[in-house]
């Protein structure tokens, strides 16, 4: 069965201090009720903490799951900056939900071992960080070394990697590739290779281009077209129990 893990990055908007992608949603949201994603949200705690009510709300149709507590990359933290990030959004997010989160993102992608290990401590179930191949032509500063294109667990915790896979060449299926890039590029990648597994992934600030969400559509048709199952992460880990 191919499957396909869609998921949203909700932040505050790209270079600013602003939401209004958070309050944008609902057009991508729409496109997930269309086709019937049960997808995953990675909220940061600034966001959840501006709009406890409305992921209380979205709760009941999505899995909401970490994205940190700030949007700071790992690599600039100390590991007691990261262990407050953890520890402030777990907080947060047990006032809002009264259970704890499963999954984690983190903000760019950028995790190290240190990381995984702080996530199986704190008793997460899950992260969905690592990129395990990139394009060659575009850096990429997350986890460093080969891993597996499969959800896999990490040597000595029980955590489970579900890993950002792209296309053919590592060309990611993401909001920014799916702006900048037309929709007959992907329509042929998925004509010559469909992945037993893929990533479909977005930001919420992504809304406020206004090319995005047609596009979206239509790789969600692509995807659809193609047979994918849509599944989020609580059910990914659920599946390899």
């Amino acid at each position: 069965m191919k499957t396909c893990f869609i998921s949203v990055d909700i932040e505050q908007d790209l270079g600013g201090k602003n939401f209004r992608g958070v309050e944008g949603l609902a057009k991508i949201l729409d496109i997930f009720k269309k086709y019937n994603i049960p997808a995953t949200l990675f909220v940061t705690g600034e966001a959840l903490q501006k709009y406890p009510e409305k992921f209380q709300e979205l709760a009941l149709s999505y899995e909401i799951a970490s994205h940190s507590f700030t949007h700071r990359f790992w690599n600039t933290l100390s590991p007691e900056e990261r262990t407050k990030e953890l520890d402030d959004f777990i907080s947060l997010y047990r006032s809002v939900f009264k259970k704890s989160p499963a999954g984690f993102r983190a903000p760019s992608h950028v995790i190290d071992e240190h990381g995984i290990d702080l996530l199986a401590r704190k008793g997460f179930l899950y992260d969905s960080s690592v990129v395990p191949h990139y394009p060659f032509f575009k850096k990429y500063r997350g986890y460093k070394g080969k891993m597996p294109l499969l959800p896999f667990r990490f040597k000595g915790t029980n955590v489970l990697e579900i890993p950002v896979r792209g296309q053919l060449w590592g060309i990611p299926l993401a909001g920014a590739w799916i702006r900048k890039l037309p929709i007959w590029f992907y329509s042929l990648l998925f004509f010559f290779h469909q992945p037993e597994f893929i990533t479909l992934n977005m930001h919420s600030w992504d809304v406020l281009d206004k090319r995005f969400i047609g596009k979206l559509k239509k790789i969600t048709g692509i995807l659809k077209k193609e047979k994918y199952q849509f599944i989020n992460g609580e059910q990914i880990f659920e599946n390899k129990q």
